[in-house]
């Protein structure tokens, strides 16, 4: 499988921000399994999200954010379907939050075929904070549904003759 054919996991944060760091958590954990797909960590500058799509036909993102629902709550959005909302941007501490980045991708021609968001909702984004339980175990659910979904079948034993 080429590099355009492999999905790509981005997980965006600040390790030091508390709740902010849920996406990146992600991406290392993820990593950590030796995965079938490729794992890139971001601060969620725009010009890394949009030089982390570019050749990619399938991308998926993975941030905090600050909507007002329950702490922990997990949000999912298709970029190409879903109109990215604002909240994405509302508690960036890396400068330019995922929904402006994923714009910039779109208007440049760089979005990928197939662009999902994954939003896990935080509370404390606080520089040297710890975070918070509900994420933690957020993150734990978001690390093996994305395992899950974009790791290779393993090999099936023969049957026994």
């Amino acid at each position: 499988m080429n590099e355009a054919d492999r999905p790509l996991v981005i997980g965006v944060g600040n390790l030091h921000a508390g709740d902010d760091a849920a996406g990146r958590l992600v991406a290392q954990r993820l990593a950590a399994k030796n995965p079938g797909f490729d794992v890139f960590e971001s601060f969620g500058a725009a010009a890394d999200l949009v030089t982390a799509f570019e050749g990619r036909a399938h991308v998926l993102v993975v941030d905090a954010c600050l909507s007002g629902a329950a702490i922990g709550s997990i949000h999912r959005f298709d970029a190409h379907t879903d109109k990215l909302p604002d909240y994405l941007n509302a508690v960036s501490s890396h400068g330019i939050g995922v929904a402006q980045g994923v714009e910039l991708a779109r208007a440049l021609g760089m979005l990928p075929q197939t662009c999902e968001v994954i939003a896990i909702e935080g509370r404390n984004f606080a520089t040297g904070a710890p975070v918070s339980a509900r994420v933690t175990a957020s993150i734990a659910a978001c690390v093996s549904e994305i395992h899950n979904r974009f790791s290779p079948p393993s090999p099936r034993p023969p049957a026994p003759q």
